[in-house]
C-alpha cells in the first residue's frame, strides 16, 4: 500500500469488504504494509466518485471518500481518522527495504515485524495489503521486498490464533503460477483453510482469506452474504482449488487413510513446569514456548501444579509412521469436521497426527470421517 493509492477505485472495494466483515462483529487489525510513494500515476483512478450510481455499494463509504481522494498530501491516516472500518486497530509504519544496506534490510523488517505482532494481540481478523501480494521466492534482504507478504510472516499471525486475509493478485503469473499461489501458504500452516473473493473494478485485486478451521463457517457465512449484497456486482468468489505443491509430494485422499480411536480422555493444560508428570506415559505431550508450558495428557495424569486445563477431549490418530513429503492429511481432516461444526486441537509428533475433539462430538466426528471416506479402526 502507498498513500498515492488512498480512495483509489480499488481502495473502494477493499474498504467496502473490510466494512461488511466489521459489521458482522469481527475486530479487524489492518497491517497497510505501507511503502513510500513512487511518484508514478498509480492511484490516480478516482473518477468513479463522480459517478452517483458508485453510491449504491456503501452511500457512507462513497461519501467519506471525495474529500480524502481529492488532496494532494492524502494518506492511510486519514482512512483511519474518519473512522471507515469500524473498531479497526491500525499499523501504519512505513515499511523499508529498497532505501536501505542489505545487512541492514533483514533486522529491521523483524522490528517492523515484531512490532505488528504487539499491536494486533486483540484481533479476530488480521488484514495485510502489501503493494503486490505474497512473494514464496523474496526474502527480507531482497530491494523491492517491502512490496510483498512473506509467507513466514502469514504463518506468524496465523500462529498467534489470529485469522488473516492478505491483498494478493494474478499479475505476470500465468494461471497454473496462480492457482498455485492461492494455496501454497498451507505449506506454512497445515491446518489453515483457505478461501478467496476478487475484485474485478480496474485491475484485479484477490483478498485470500487464511482461516483456522473452526472459523471456516463463519467466514464463509459473512463472505456469502457481502457477495449477495450489491457488492456482488464488483466481487466474486475467487476459485480456490487443492494444487500439488511441491513437485514429488503426495496428496493423500481419503480413502487412504485409517484412523484409529484413542482410549483415555485428555485434558489440555498449562503447567507451571513438568517435574509432576511422568512424560514416559502413553499419550502425554509437552510444549515449552517463551510465553508457556502446555500439557496434552490423559486427566488421570494431570499434574498437582496444572494452572489451568480444559478436560473432556478424546482423540485419534492416523494410523502409521507418515512419509514427511505427504501432505494435506490434517488440512483435509480438519475441514471436513469444520463443515460438520466440529472444533479441533491438533498434535503432531514425528510419526503422525493426533486430532482431539470434544467428548460430547466424538462419534459425530468419526461418522462425518467415515462417510467422507476414511476407514475408522477399532479402538486402541
Amino acid at each position: 500500500m502507498k498513500n498515492q493509492y488512498v480512495g483509489d477505485i480499488g481502495d473502494y472495494g477493499k474498504y467496502g469488504l473490510l466494512r461488511f466483515i466489521a459489521s458482522r462483529g469481527i475486530k479487524i487489525g489492518v497491517n497497510w504494509y505501507l511503502t513510500e510513494n513512487d511518484g508514478s500515476s498509480d492511484g490516480k483512478f478516482t473518477d468513479y466518485l463522480k459517478r452517483p450510481a458508485e453510491r449504491i455499494y456503501d452511500e457512507k463509504l462513497f461519501d467519506a471518500l471525495p474529500d480524502i481522494a481529492s488532496r494532494t498530501d492524502k494518506t492511510v491516516n486519514m482512512i483511519e481518522q474518519a473512522g471507515l472500518i469500524p473498531g479497526a486497530v491500525f499499523y501504519s509504519e512505513i515499511l523499508k527495504s529498497s532505501s536501505l544496506k542489505v545487512n541492514e534490510r533483514e533486522e529491521n523488517r523483524k522490528t517492523w515485524l515484531d512490532n505488528t505482532l504487539k499491536l494486533f494481540g486483540a484481533v479476530d481478523l488480521l488484514f495485510a495489503d502489501p503493494d503486490n501480494g505474497v512473494s514464496f521466492r523474496k526474502s527480507a534482504r531482497t530491494k523491492d521486498s517491502e512490496k510483498f507478504i512473506f509467507p513466514e510472516e502469514i504463518a506468524k499471525y496465523y500462529n498467534t490464533g489470529r485469522n488473516v486475509v492478505f491483498y494478493c493478485h494474478k499479475g505476470r503469473r500465468s494461471q497454473e503460477d496462480w492457482n498455485k499461489a492461492k494455496v501454497q501458504i498451507k505449506e506454512y500452516v497445515r491446518d489453515a483453510q483457505v478461501v478467496a473473493v476478487t475484485c474485478h473494478r480496474g485491475t484485479q485485486h484477490s483478498y485470500i482469506f487464511v482461516l483456522h478451521p473452526d472459523c471456516l463457517l463463519k467466514y464463509k457465512q459473512i463472505l456469502t452474504d457481502f457477495l449477495k449484497a450489491p457488492w456482488g456486482n464488483m466481487f466474486t468468489w475467487e476459485n480456490v482449488e487443492e494444487y500439488s505443491l511441491l513437485a514429488g509430494k503426495h496428496k493423500v485422499t481419503g480413502c487412504e487413510i485409517k484412523l484409529q480411536p484413542i482410549q483415555p480422555q485428555f485434558s489440555v493444560c498449562k503447567v507451571t513446569d513438568y517435574a509432576h508428570i511422568d512424560l514416559t506415559q502413553p499419550f502425554c505431550f509437552a510444549a515449552t514456548t517463551d510465553e508457556e508450558r502446555s500439557l496434552v495428557c490423559p486427566e488421570a495424569l494431570v499434574p498437582d501444579n496444572t494452572t489451568e486445563r480444559d478436560d473432556g477431549w478424546r482423540g485419534f490418530r492416523v494410523k502409521g509412521q507418515l512419509d514427511f513429503s505427504l501432505i494435506g492429511i490434517l488440512a483435509r481432516i480438519s475441514t471436513v469436521l469444520a463443515e460438520n461444526e466440529i472444533s479441533i486441537f491438533a498434535v503432531s509428533t514425528y510419526n503422525t497426527d493426533y486430532i482431539l475433539v470434544k467428548e460430547e462430538k466424538f462419534e459425530q466426528a468419526l461418522s462425518a470421517l467415515k462417510d467422507n471416506g476414511y476407514e475408522i479402526l477399532n479402538e486402541r
